[in-house]
């Protein structure tokens, strides 16, 4: 070394070799080499540093001196351009002048010609590369440039810049394996912190597990669970049924009707729409609780609702593993009081059973009296039928029964509400002394309350409610329990769904239950047959006029007005309906008949008239 390099130089080499050591940054490494080198090379007015990227194969420019940004973007393949050349040939290369600077750049792919020739303004006259050997490998080269034409590089410097890559080579892989193990560390680190926080969360998970499950032991119940999920987390804590109602809460005074109303809404549109455990609702519900997040309770196709947590700031992962946790305890409370729910309902069922069968017996009025009926009271039954899919008509049902239960339990009711099939069987009972118009009361209340929460609660627009009458004892309450579900038959049989019919108020109709369908048509055939050929092919209109006539009581006056004629017009066709039908209306016997029919006619209007 002594006999190759200048006292100069090895001076310039000690400096290099204390900068390089100074540091183990590895761009910094990379700076100084690149400022030791020019400075201490003579003929060097610039020059750039290449490491050698094994990944992609190809040098990237890692430091230049004198060449501008766009060189950044260079990535030359190894035998391409000067520096490719030193690559490929793992030797120090000097380009002596511009011809042969020219002749190695020819070799530039078209777009790192262009990117070459935009980082410097000309060609240099000299250059000079020297490959950075690590373990006979090369990692990179560093490329020298003149651009004096009286300053060319020399033999000499070709030992001055080997050197330099030599210690290159070293801080280089210093810097590489100090630049790994701090990756390693933070690597570590990351870990680390991650199982920090994955022990917080089992902690915190843990913690409320516990807790909820000690409540769910000691039978606090769903509102319990949610007023503790409430306390332990700050959150405003919402639990929402399959049918998307709010069953329990606990939450600040701020959550208004119409602000509670929205968030009903967005949870049923979340709930039927995602497939997801979790999901984020719309933040525009209320502005003091943007965050809000819906966590399913149970799993397709069996969910229970879903538990509604809003928060002022984003709910981080310990809480929300916290509470996917409370969801699993609260599907195991919701499970546990259906149970219950479906025990209550078939030992009741059994009881509605029984009466429908007619089983009369010692063992039934035990069971009644299991129940607080009265067998000498007074009963009434009201059956309801819901028109909806099998999965949303069990929820209602519960939900109706549900209700039932919570008016007869406020108003000192006696009563029972069971799912038969698709229909709901309400059996009350009421003390002989109390009066009939105090229990018919109490009915159309009933009544009024059921039909107001289908429509609220928008479940939908089919719900048909049968009242039986009333009947004292017990064992005529299976004769309200029939009637009952006659009204819903004759709303069935003739297009009358989605209404309260009740057995008392039938009157004649009840007919339509009593006979068959054959002997009603029979029936009206016999009494208005000739009257009804007579409009078919006359169309004269008798029909209507006696329909009307007979509404309005036989008032000839109101009966005309109603159907816009004058009223001798209507009398004259009242006479040609007696000579028609021959019969005579003022005669009770007769006119009663022709009423009966009249009254079963609209009814069975429409088979009448395809026959």
């Amino acid at each position: 070394m002594k006999e190759t390099l200048s006292h100069r130089q090895l001076q310039s080499l000690i400096e290099v070799s204390n900068v390089l050591n100074s540091t183990l940054d590895i761009d910094t490494v990379i700076d100084s080499i690149m400022d030791q080198t020019v400075s201490i090379t003579e003929a060097a007015h610039g020059g750039v540093l290449f490491i050698y990227d094994k990944v992609q194969n190809v040098l990237l420019p890692r430091s230049n001196r004198r060449f501008t940004t766009a060189l950044s973007e260079v990535r030359l393949r190894p035998g391409e351009s000067m520096t490719g050349l030193a690559f490929n040939a793992r030797e120090c290369l000097i380009f002596k002048n511009r011809v042969e600077v020219e002749k190695a750049t020819a070799t530039l792919s078209e777009k790192n010609s262009k990117l070459m020739y935009a980082s410097v303004p000309m060609l240099p006259y000299s250059s000079i590369c020297s490959p950075i050997l690590s373990n006979g490998e090369c990692i990179g080269v560093i490329t020298l440039d003149s651009f004096d034409p009286n300053l060319q590089f020399v033999p000499q410097d070709i030992h001055l810049l080997n050197a330099i890559a030599h210690q290159a080579a070293v801080a280089l892989e210093k810097a590489n394996l100090y630049q790994e193990q701090e990756q390693t560390v933070k690597v570590l680190e990351r870990l680390n912190n991650t199982i920090i926080d994955q022990n917080k969360i089992l902690s915190r998970s843990v913690e409320i597990h516990k807790n909820l499950a000690t409540l769910v032991l000691k039978g606090e119940g769903l509102q319990s669970i949610i007023s503790y999920l409430h306390e332990i987390t700050g959150y405003q804590v919402f639990l929402f049924d399959e049918l998307g109602e709010n069953i329990s809460h606990a939450y600040d005074v701020s959550w208004n009707d119409d602000k509670l109303f929205k968030l009903k809404e967005k949870v049923q549109n979340t709930m039927q729409t995602t497939e997801i455990v979790r999901s984020s609702i719309e933040r525009t519900i209320n502005p003091h609780y943007p965050y809000i997040n819906l966590l399913t309770i149970g799993a397709r196709p069996e969910i229970f609702g879903s538990l509604v947590v809003a928060a002022s700031e984003k709910i981080d992962a310990v809480d929300l593993a916290a509470l996917e946790h409370a969801c699993t305890v609260i599907s195991l409370e919701i499970v546990k009081e259906q149970a219950i729910f479906e025990a209550k309902e078939r030992i009741d069922g059994e009881f509605i059973n029984d009466l429908l069968a007619g089983k009369m017996d010692d063992a039934l009025v035990q069971k009644a009296k299991q129940l607080h009926f009265d067998p000498s009271g007074n009963y009434i039954a009201l059956i309801l039928r819901i028109d909806e899919e099998d999965q949303l008509r069990t929820s209602i049902s519960r939900h109706f029964i549900q209700l039932a239960n919570h008016i007869f339990s406020h108003h000192q009711i006696k009563g029972i509400a069971v799912r038969n099939h698709d229909q709901i069987v309400i059996l009350m009972t009421f003390p002989q002394k109390v009066s009939v118009s105090y229990t018919t009361t109490q009915i159309k209340e009933l009544v009024s309350k059921l039909q107001h929460e289908y429509v609220v609660k928008k479940w939908g627009d089919a719900l048909s409610i049968g009242i039986g009458r009333i009947h004292p004892t017990l064992q005529k309450a299976t004769k309200s329990l029939q009637e009952a579900a006659k009204c819903l038959q004759f709303m069935s049989s003739y297009g009358e769904n989605n209404k309260v019919v009740s057995y008392k108020d039938l009157g004649v109709h009840q007919l339509l239950l009593q006979n068959t369908e054959d002997e009603l048509m029979e029936f009206i055939y016999e009494t208005l047959g000739p009257l009804i050929r007579y409009d078919q092919n006359k169309k004269g209109g008798l029909l209507p006029s006696l329909f009307a006539y007979l509404e309005y009581n036989q008032n000839a006056k109101e009966a005309a007005e109603a159907i816009h004629v004058h009223t001798n017009t209507l009398l004259y066709r009242i006479k040609r309906v007696e000579e028609i039908l021959e019969t005579n209306l003022s005669n009770s016997q007769q006119f009663l008949t022709i009423n009966l029919a009249v009254s079963l006619y609209p009814f069975l209007q429409e088979k009448i008239e395809m026959s």
